[in-house]
This record gives structure tokens, sequence and C-alpha cells, in this order.
């Protein structure tokens, strides 16, 4: 079953992301995504400080990604990701 992408980046903005196993992997600062007819669908959620530096100075910044493909489960406090 494929996840739906949220309406608004600020439903994933700030959330702490881990794996399967609960290790941390960081908290999402920035995104990747496109448009597809008119929604906005997201392809890769950026995570830790450099993603935060990416979001305040720039794409110059290089980032760790975890692939929208990749998650598993968006709750109110986390993100879950099979890795």
């Amino acid at each position: 079953m494929e996840l739906e992408s949220p309406k608004a980046f600020s439903e994933v903005m700030g959330r702490r992301v881990v794996d399967s196993s609960g290790r941390s992997l960081g908290r999402v600062f920035e995104a990747r995504a496109h448009w597809e007819n008119d929604t906005f669908v997201l392809d890769e959620l950026l995570l830790g400080r450099r993603a935060l530096l990416r979001r305040l100075r720039g794409p110059a910044q290089e980032c760790r990604g975890i692939p929208w493909e990749a998650v598993v489960e968006v709750g109110p406090d986390r993100i879950v990701v099979q890795r």
C-alpha cells in the first residue's frame, strides 16, 4: 500500500525520523518534491543540520535524504522509514 504525500510540508517539517527498529535518523528540515496534476508530491525528505542549512542558505548544501517510498508511517511525533 502506497503512503499518500501530506497536503502541506508543515505536516512533516521538524518531525523526528526513525528506522523500523527505532533508531533515530534525524529531523526533517527540507524536502524535494514536484507538482503532479495540481498536487504536491514528495520525492525525498532531507534530514539533519545540513538540510537546515540547505533551507536557510540554498541548494549548494549537500544533505542526507530519505526517499518518500521508504516511509511506512507518519505519526503525530515521528516518521518511520524502512531501511
